[in-house]
């Protein structure tokens, strides 16, 4: 339905005339008497009596008038609010998340730019790299911190934080090896383990350090799988197996003795994790000042 035959309508609703209508909208009476007589036509009803000069709205015409002021007060809203996000940092932010970033860096780097910018508000979406990845790609979600690399056509990404890969395993399990001794491969695939989702950063840093030694996940005794950080913190913990997993998020159980790291050099290194969106996407100035915030 035209807005413009629609505003036409309620002038002529309004002022129960159709010159006048058009003296108010600039519109001659005949383009004003064409806008109604169009809506009528793709309604399908009559909206007006014509009774000599008078005007008189019908039945439907009644109806019609107050669903436009409803949409008319809508359409002012939307309008006040894009103009306000346009122009201020304000509104509400999609973020998507793998594991590590939404439950380690996301609370620290949300805290200090709500700060800083309390108008904004946030919705953290958790999911694996390669879904987070997949929605930024859609344009399902703006923004994506992932832990591994995309490469998915129209998206950028930029680095903006290292961590460490860590093998892990309870202190207190019944199998674990001699943790003063680096480990060979021989010696880790005889042990259980607890295995994140395909789609997993995590689980790719993993299969990529035993390609470097030349084996597989399938060479691997994997006893349990799981789809996050937190349920392969719990079942590690548990004595369930050992895991690769994030120093930062298994650091704080290592330091109060409760997991221990293995020495598995070939499986040690530096993960990197990155700053995802679509590079067609429009930015607002809360998505821009946002990623400028993670940049820095």
């Amino acid at each position: 339905m035209d807005v413009r035959k629609l505003e036409a309508f309620c002038k002529v609703y309004e002022l129960q005339n159709f010159s006048k209508a058009g003296e108010v909208m600039y519109l001659s009476q005949p383009t004003i008497s064409s806008h109604v007589a169009n809506l009528e036509e793709e309604l399908g009803v009559r909206l007006f009596d014509r009774m000599g000069r008078k005007v008189m709205p019908t039945q439907a015409g009644h109806v019609l008038y107050r669903s436009a002021v409803s949409v008319f007060e809508h359409l002012s809203q939307a309008r006040a609010s894009i103009e306000m996000l346009r122009d201020k940092i304000v509104g509400e932010l999609v973020v998507g998340c793998s594991t590590i970033p939404s439950h380690h860096i996301m609370p620290g780097l949300l805290a200090d730019f709500s700060a800083k910018y309390p108008d904004v508000t946030f919705v953290v979406r958790t999911s694996d790299s390669a879904e987070v990845i997949k929605r930024v790609a859609s344009g399902d979600w703006p923004v994506g911190i992932v832990g591994q690399l995309p490469d998915e056509d129209g998206l950028s990404s930029e680095m903006i934080l290292e961590d460490e890969t860590a093998v892990v395993a309870s202190a207190k399990a019944s199998w674990l090896p001699d943790t003063g001794k680096a480990l060979s491969i021989d010696e880790l695939v005889k042990l259980p383990w607890v295995m994140r989702e395909k789609g997993s950063g995590t689980r790719r840093v993993l299969e990529g350090a035993l390609e470097e030694v030349g084996q597989t996940l399938d060479a691997l005794n994997v006893r349990c799988w799981v789809d996050g950080t937190c349920e392969t913190i719990a079942h590690t913990l548990g004595g369930v197996g050992v895991s690769v997993t994030s120093k930062l998020a298994s650091e704080p159980f290592v330091q109060n003795g409760s997991m221990v790291r293995l020495k598995v050099p070939f499986m040690e290194g530096v993960r990197k994790f990155y700053l995802v969106y679509h590079r067609d996407r429009h930015m607002f100035p809360a998505l821009r000042t946002f990623v400028d915030f993670l940049r820095k």
